[in-house]
């Protein structure tokens, strides 16, 4: 009955609107890689966004219990005592689902699991650096998933070289975005003694940082999209990524949680809108 009556607090911790957030990459990872989205493509989506994303900001909640915003959650409860098996369990439920989208996938699966862990865990604790946390994020909910969307879906001729202009825009993008995400908890990170970007280089130089990897990250997608979509829907990236550097640059000025918050899904919606334009399109 006692964790039964405390589930509320376990369920808040995995932060299941921010998983939203993540959706794109692995999307965009799907789409670029040519192939037709099934049953294992599914069966990969679920494992990442509704069983290792939740799990891995659980995992994160152990060891920072903050007390202020988190991205994806204003006032963070307190932490339950069986949350870290709680995280595990659930990260190694998500296996079932990811074997069930073939061997590649789970590899993948289980490298971004332990990408997550050791950017938390207080052996490795990459949080705690300004450019390991950055290159985490980067590479790891960047790069490896676009990774997981492609490999969920490649098909048997799918470019190297889209794969590796696609990866090398979502790692930006995601750097990119990162700052928005850190510069309302830096109180909270020097207290820890987490030398994030933000906490390196202040809320607003950060920000600045991360509006330079946008406009890269825009310049290369734009480019992407020109060569295997047209000038039109190249001009929809320009347009988007536009916006979002707008967005940020009004962050810096006046940092907060409901403002990132704002910049965050008006990136996750502008995406999903013109992923499902591309879908419609390809069909």
């Amino acid at each position: 009955m006692a964790l039964l009556a405390s589930f509320p607090l376990y369920l808040a911790h995995l932060r299941l609107s921010f998983q939203l957030t993540l959706a794109p990459i692995f999307l965009w990872g799907a789409l670029l890689s040519g192939g037709d989205w099934d049953c294992g493509t599914t069966a990969a989506f679920v494992a990442l966004h509704l069983f290792l994303y939740p799990a891995a900001t659980a995992f994160n909640a152990v060891y920072d219990r903050d007390a202020g915003p988190v991205a994806g959650l204003e006032r963070p409860p307190e932490v339950p005592p069986h949350l870290l098996r709680f995280a595990l369990a659930l990260a190694l439920l998500g296996a079932g689902p990811a074997a069930a989208a073939g061997a590649p996938f789970l590899l993948a699966y289980a490298v971004i699991a332990g990408w997550t862990a050791a950017y938390s865990h207080p052996r490795t604790r990459w949080k705690a650096s300004p450019w390991k946390s950055a290159a985490a994020i980067a590479f790891g909910q960047g790069a490896l998933g676009f990774l997981a969307g492609w490999i969920a879906t490649a098909a048997p001729d799918a470019s190297p070289a889209v794969f590796a202009a696609g990866a090398a825009g979502t790692a930006l993008t995601a750097l990119g975005l990162y700052p928005a995400t850190m510069a309302f908890q830096i109180a909270e990170d020097r207290l820890r003694g987490d030398r994030t970007l933000a906490v390196a280089l202040g809320p607003a130089r950060a920000l600045r940082f991360g509006s330079l990897c946008l406009a890269l990250a825009g310049a290369s997608t734009a480019w992407l999209v020109a060569e295997l979509f047209g000038p039109s829907d190249a001009a929809l990236i320009v347009v988007g990524y536009g916006g979002l550097i707008l967005l940020q640059s009004r962050l810096a000025r006046r940092p907060d949680y409901r403002r990132a918050m704002r910049l965050l899904n008006a990136a996750t919606a502008a995406f999903l809108l013109f992923l499902a334009l591309e879908a419609v399109g390809k069909g």
